[in-house]
């Protein structure tokens, strides 16, 4: 009897084993979807210089963003552009914008951000 129930236990077990593939930890999938295992080293590395990027274009906003802090402190008002923070010496110059990139500053409320490229 208890060799009946081992042998029932076991077949039970290895049943339910036997499911779908797609459930398997790891997500599963077939090899070409995005999310496959053999392309996970090539998926990092994109978004990891991704990430960089974007990091880049935040770094090199932050002596501008500083210098409007200051400019703002200083004259109790937003400059009107921002070579007028070159010209009152709070910038020593305005930074030149990534490939497919420009700068937009908004002297209404002094912020200042990279935007993509306007087509022409």
């Amino acid at each position: 009897m208890k060799v009946l129930r081992a042998v029932i236990v076991t077949w039970t077990v290895l049943m339910a084993g036997c499911g779908r593939q797609d459930d398997a930890v790891g997500g599963g999938g077939s090899a070409d979807s995005p999310a496959a295992p053999l392309s996970a080293p090539v998926d990092y590395l994109a978004a990891n210089a991704a990430g960089k990027k974007a990091a880049e274009r935040t770094a090199s906003l932050a002596p501008v963003q500083g210098a409007i802090q200051m400019f703002h402190a200083a004259e109790d008002r937003y400059p009107g552009r921002l070579q007028e923070l070159v010209e009152a010496g709070f910038l020593a110059r305005v930074p030149e914008a990534p490939p497919g990139r420009v700068l937009r500053y908004d002297p209404a409320d002094g912020s200042v951000r990279w935007v993509a490229h306007p087509v022409r």
